[in-house]
Formats: structure tokens, C-alpha cells, sequence
């Protein structure tokens, strides 16, 4: 939830400096041609193209948020740290007691690591493909992003 908190307030931000750009002084004009507007026949190209650079530019600061939280703070966004998560390398994990698993390597994900997670994770969200989905169907709940990653959300060392 305040991950969700922290992006809202950068895609208002984003969008009232998209407004102040564009000239539109009216709120609810710019919702109304911008976001709630539904595509149609009459929907020009150009209207088109500026509520896909909107989202685009959007999503690629929800991916920049994510890189550097889980590689530049710690393995994790405010929301995991809050919830004692973080996000660290995997090539292997096995079981070794209920609700406990060995990892292993587990270090400090990289930039590189980071990067490619945050990525398959949000265009992936983007394309409508819910890759969280696929936690239900592999070994000790990793999304597909944290497989082809290599990575794994565990629980920090002190924290039940």
C-alpha cells in the first residue's frame, strides 16, 4: 500500500506537469480526454499517441522506482521493507522445514538483476499478462520474473 502511495503521488506529479505543459488548466477536461475517455472511432492519432506516451512514461518510472529500491536500498521498496520483505538472488532454493527455505546464493541483487526484474514485472502488468499469477504454480511461490531474474522474495533476517 505505500508503494502504491509513492507511485500515485509521481503519476500526479507526472500528470499535472503534463497538464501545465499542454496548457489545459481544467482538471477534468484533461481526465476526461486523457484517462477516463474510451477509444473509439473518433479517437484521433494524435490523442492516441499522447495517452500511450502518458502510460509509457509512467511505466518506466514505476520500473526506475523498482530498480532502485531492490538494487540501491537494500533488496527492497518501502511497502516490502515495511512488511520485513526483501528481494535477493536465487539459483536455487530448497525446502528444509515448513515455511523455511534455503537459498542459495543469496546476496544483494544487482543493477543488471534489478533491472531486468522490474522490467518483465511492470510490461508484463502492462500487456495484461498477470505474471504474479504464476506464483501459484512454481516452487515456494516465485512469479515468473523472479525465475528468469533469478531472484526470490524472502522474509529479512529478525523479522516474523
Amino acid at each position: 500500500m505505500v508503494d502504491f502511495f509513492i507511485l500515485f503521488f509521481i503519476k500526479a506529479t507526472i500528470i499535472l506537469s503534463i497538464m501545465h505543459l499542454s496548457g489545459i488548466k481544467d482538471i477534468s477536461k484533461f481526465a476526461m480526454h486523457y484517462i477516463i475517455e474510451e477509444i473509439d472511432e473518433d479517437t484521433s492519432m494524435e490523442d492516441l499517441q499522447k495517452m500511450m506516451i502518458v502510460a509509457l512514461i509512467y511505466r518506466l518510472l514505476v520500473c526506475f522506482y523498482e530498480i532502485i529500491c531492490i538494487w540501491g536500498a537494500g533488496g527492497a521498496t518501502p511497502g516490502k521493507f515495511l512488511l520485513g520483505l526483501r528481494v535477493v538472488t536465487c539459483e536455487t532454493s530448497v525446502l528444509i522445514a515448513p515455511s523455511r527455505v534455503l537459498v542459495i546464493p543469496s546476496s544483494n541483487v544487482s543493477m543488471t538483476t534489478s533491472t531486468v526484474r522490474a522490467l518483465i514485472k511492470n510490461f508484463s502488468i502492462a500487456s495484461f499478462f498477470p505474471a504474479f499469477i504464476t506464483l501459484l504454480f512454481f516452487q515456494h511461490n516465485r512469479t515468473a520474473y523472479d525465475i528468469v531474474a533469478g531472484t526470490i522474495v524472502v522474509r529479512r533476517n529478525g523479522v516474523r
